[in-house]
């Protein structure tokens, strides 16, 4: 792996350390960075590359040298590539940021204010579309089916859903002090892509963390809601994952019509796609429920 140094400004007790994710993330680079150094707030941005085949770095080394860039020769998912982020950061808080965003004035200082007064406390953003006409999420809702929704999609932007404890927040944005994320174990490595959010933010409620949404703090996101094959495979595999990581044979026993209501709906949505979903939803079945959990 080969690693580009660059500094960073402010306070190392209060500094945040904002780890943004790349693969083939070129035309969002510009906007993102630029919108990150206009925050208030003392920060570092650390980027790790996870060996995009564009000029994602090369606009980076030219333009943002004050940008730390960490590359990697593979890529191993969105949730290892911000664990090997954390790895070099200098700051007291770590904030993650996807680059598809533009993050809005005091973006920041509204996610850390709340962390410096209160233990075992994540913050995740009020979420808009890129072009800020409507919501994207307001924090999460993390389902005992597994199942994960966006709080608020769609939504008109004034529509009034006030600070206050969500039970998940979305991986696009959210805060929490260095050392906690570390005692939390960081993001599951085995979710290479989609739900490891949702399994980050069922360990942290399960070891008495709150996650608080804050609306003062907005971030502008490049995200349509589509399904794919491959997203329904993650989707699901992560949910199985999920289940039988956090759910005990009683408790799954107990909830098993409510589960088996859920399997119907989702064989249901499968099967309406077409056979390339029906694939990966029995694939993302066969590996969610016997690959090693620990």
């Amino acid at each position: 792996m080969e690693r580009q140094m660059r500094g960073h400004a402010g306070d190392g007790d209060e500094l945040a350390s904002i780890i943004i994710v790349l693969y083939n993330s070129s035309r969002y680079i510009e906007p993102c960075i630029e919108s990150i150094m206009r925050q208030d707030y003392p920060h570092e941005i650390i980027a790790v590359d996870n060996n995009s085949r564009d000029d994602s770095c090369q606009i980076l080394k030219e333009k943002y040298p004050h940008v730390r860039l960490i590359k990697n020769q593979e890529n191993a998912g969105y949730g290892a590539g911000n664990n090997e982020g954390v790895k070099y950061a200098s700051g007291k808080y770590i904030v993650i940021l996807n680059p598809d965003t533009i993050v809005e004035e005091r973006w920041l200082r509204e996610l850390i204010e709340p962390l410096r007064n209160e233990d075992k406390l994540i913050t995740t953003p009020k979420i808009l579309t890129y072009d800020g006409e409507l919501i994207n999420t307001c924090g999460a809702i993390n389902h005992f089916s597994g199942l994960t929704f966006t709080r608020g999609l769609g939504c008109p932007i004034d529509m009034p859903f006030c600070k206050t404890r969500v039970s998940g927040f979305s991986g696009c944005s959210f805060a929490i002090r260095r050392d906690l994320y570390l005692s939390l174990g960081g993001f599951d490595q085995r979710f290479f892509m989609y739900n490891d959010d949702a399994d980050l933010s069922w360990r942290a409620n399960l070891n008495g963390f709150k996650i608080l949404y804050i609306p003062q703090s907005t971030v502008k996101h490049d995200y349509t809601l589509k399904m794919s094959p491959k997203k329904l495979y993650h989707l699901e595999k992560g949910r199985y994952t999920i289940l039988r990581k956090y759910l005990s044979t009683e408790c799954l026993l107990l909830l098993g019509p409510s589960l088996l209501i859920t399997e119907i709906l989702t064989f249901g949505f499968a099967s309406r796609h077409g056979m390339a979903y029906l694939y990966n939803k029995m694939l993302a079945m066969l590996h969610g429920l016997t690959d090693e959990i620990t």
